[in-house]
């Protein structure tokens, strides 16, 4: 920014220079001021009207500042004290009227074409360790994204996948391409741990030529197996009253396709079997056995049929069983040296290993809940207001509320009855 008087500013456009002429000297009585101007009042060069110009080259700026600080006679034998350049410009414009005052020039500057304010810069990201943290709105969508999927994933595996061939096929086939006869397989294992006793619905399947009714292929996944053409009865573990009778001439036939129509109940039956508890250890560790004998006879003629194998399922909803069967006879009730051929099975029942997991886990957050509530005890006595105890005794009568349903939420729970003292003493 540049600041100059106005009439300097003017004549210094024109080349204009002053100098004082000697009136100007006798009519002042020889003062002259700061600056060699007459001086009858603190004055500017450019405020005392007696100033002749004299036209000489344009001096520069810095020659003005120089002239403004000459001292005169008087100043220089320090009969007059010198002014300053800064006293001397604030006392000139004091004294200069507005028409004298300096003008200040300001620099030009780039004027904004339009008056919208600037776009603000973005904040910055917030790292740490160099890593950008997740916002909550994005980990809530990927919970939600997380709970769909897991729930569609685990809602895939109750389709059944009906490509694939029951497990049973494959002794099926075996049976009618080897050995043709009667096959029991059962379907249904049904465990009752408190009787202990199981009970297993068997099915009546033929296989093999001879032992297939016509129009009922196709059993068990299987072409070569269907149901029995001649009446049956079944004896279990030596009773002399049959356990279940077949009679293939009770099945009805459809009228349009003329094919048998296959009722659950007139070729399957259920048969219950003790268990065997000496291997039974406590929950959910128990395991229990079963060994049971079967034998088939033909009603047409009372002549027995063997029984070319004994299968079963291999999980249960609680259970996971293991069979093996094996061809046994017995001796004729006629006192005979002759034997009747029967068929034994095997069978081991044991709980899944994520049963037990289940379990195990609910068991030891039980006690995990039974051990706080003394530390709710603990802490309730060395409380100092009331209203803590209160609360602690609040979540110890929650806690023995939680613990019985936990009990209630294992598989095939054991009942209430007794205390683990007891069931030690029973077991030893």
């Amino acid at each position: 920014m540049l600041c100059v008087m106005p009439r300097q500013e003017e004549h210094l456009r024109e080349g204009v220079s002053w100098k004082h002429s000697s009136s100007d000297y006798n009519r002042t009585g020889g003062r002259l001021n700061a600056i060699g101007g007459p001086f009858t009042r603190p004055a500017h060069p450019l405020r005392d009207p007696t100033l002749t110009p004299t036209f000489l080259a344009i001096p520069s700026l810095l020659s003005l500042s120089k002239m403004s600080t000459r001292h005169s006679f008087l100043s220089t034998t320090g009969l007059i004290r010198p002014i300053s350049t800064a006293s001397f410009a604030s006392a000139a414009d004091a004294y200069l009227p507005d028409q004298f005052a300096p003008s200040c020039v300001p620099t030009p500057r780039r004027t904004r074409k339009s008056a919208v304010p600037p776009p603000q810069p973005k904040p910055a990201l917030t790292t740490r360790a160099g890593i950008i943290p997740l916002g909550p709105t994005f980990l809530v969508c990927m919970a939600v994204a997380l709970s769909l999927l897991f729930i569609g994933t685990i809602s895939l595996a109750f389709i059944a996948d009906e490509d694939k061939p029951p497990a049973t096929a494959a002794v099926l086939n075996d049976v009618a391409a080897n050995t043709p006869g009667i096959v029991l397989f059962g379907e249904s294992v049904d465990v009752d741990v408190d009787e202990p006793s199981v009970t297993i619905r068997w099915t009546i399947i033929g296989c093999g030529q001879g032992f297939v009714l016509q129009g009922s292929e196709g059993s068990h996944g299987t072409d070569q197996c269907g149901l029995p053409p001649m009446p049956l009865r079944f004896f279990v573990d030596g009773n002399d009253e049959p356990a279940a009778t077949y009679n293939p001439n009770l099945l009805p036939f459809f009228n349009r396709s003329g094919q048998r129509h296959s009722i659950q109940n007139m070729f399957q039956f259920d048969a219950d079997h003790v268990l065997d508890v000496h291997e039974a250890r406590f929950y959910p560790f128990d395991t229990y056995l079963l060994t049971t004998s079967i034998r088939a006879m033909s009603a047409a003629d009372n002549t027995t049929l063997p029984i070319q194998s004994l299968g079963t399922i291999s999980l249960t909803s609680n259970f996971e069983t293991i069979s093996t069967d094996v061809a046994s006879f017995v001796a004729a009730s006629n006192g005979s040296d002759s034997t009747v051929p029967t068929r034994d099975l095997n069978l081991r029942i044991t709980r899944p290993a994520e049963a037990r997991v289940y379990a195990l886990l609910l068991f030891g957050s039980s006690w995990m809940l039974a051990h706080s509530t003394i530390c709710l005890v603990a802490l309730g006595w060395r409380a100092d207001r009331q209203e803590k105890v209160l609360q602690y005794l609040v979540v110890a009568f929650a806690i023995t509320l939680l613990v019985p349903q936990m009990r209630n939420a294992m598989p095939d729970a054991p009942g209430f009855d007794g205390v683990l003292i007891g069931e030690l003493s029973a077991h030893s």
